[in-house]
């Protein structure tokens, strides 16, 4: 089954986001789901996705002892393949950390549950952030490639929760808003034999996605200091991240 027919084709402006929605913002067949989930965990794979996530935590906790305990929460953990990877980056380093994830889709919890090693130790929860009440204190909250399915007023009280919430600090990956991307995911969603809605989805992500200047306007509309955030590129991506 084609999920992408008779949809609108992904448009780009490079002056503003796009506000079209994407195929996965709503409900999708569970089985259908999980193979769309698992096809864009690969992807992100190929594009070393989780590379500037796991760099930016050797940073943060590069002045910590390494057997002080640490809890991670992932925010829009989707199919759970960054936690996983950061529980491998955790047990090469000896860092004793408490990991969890958070998405908004019940179904897509499921998904990351069953991918889930029980050895990894990885909480799951549904619901929505601005809900959840952690069990206790969060040391670092990481997110990736979930802030363009935000408003602009909801990335502005989402880093007002991370720069609450997290006592060591923050980190969001996501995508940039530019040409490049937008048309070279067509490309690789054949190269790569991707799930139809990766490539359709991704390119209304990277529509919809943020530039470095609207960035720095969101970063200092939540009331961060300008030299608080750390704003990184990586392969038409940026990881922005504030370290306590």
């Amino acid at each position: 089954m084609d999920l992408t027919a008779g949809r609108p084709s992904p448009r780009f402006d490079g002056a503003r986001r796009s506000t079209q929605s994407e195929i996965l913002d709503g409900r999708v067949d569970a089985g259908e789901l999980a193979k769309i989930l698992a096809d864009l965990a690969r992807f992100n794979g190929a594009m070393l996705g989780h590379r500037p996530l796991l760099q930016w935590l050797d940073r943060a906790v590069r002045d910590l002892p390494a057997a002080q305990p640490l809890t991670l929460l992932d925010i829009g953990c989707g199919y759970g393949d960054l936690l996983r990877a950061i529980r491998r980056w955790a047990e090469k380093r000896g860092h004793p950390m408490t990991l969890i994830g958070i998405d908004l889709s019940s179904q897509v919890i499921e998904i990351a549950r069953n991918a889930t090693d029980a050895s990894d130790d990885i909480a799951y929860h549904a619901g929505d952030i601005f809900d959840f009440t952690p069990a206790g204190p969060i040391d670092i909250v990481t997110t990736s490639l979930v802030a363009h399915h935000l408003s602009d007023e909801m990335i502005v009280r989402f880093l007002r929760w991370m720069e609450t919430h997290a006592r060591r600090g923050w980190v969001i990956y996501d995508l940039q808003r530019s040409r490049v991307p937008f048309y070279f995911i067509a490309l690789a969603g054949v190269l790569l034999r991707l799930h139809a809605v990766v490539t359709y989805d991704g390119r209304i992500s990277v529509a919809r996605s943020l530039t470095r200047r609207e960035w720095r306007l969101k970063i200092a509309e939540a009331g961060i200091a300008p030299e608080a955030a750390d704003l990184r590129w990586f392969m038409f991506r940026f990881a922005i991240g504030r370290r306590k």
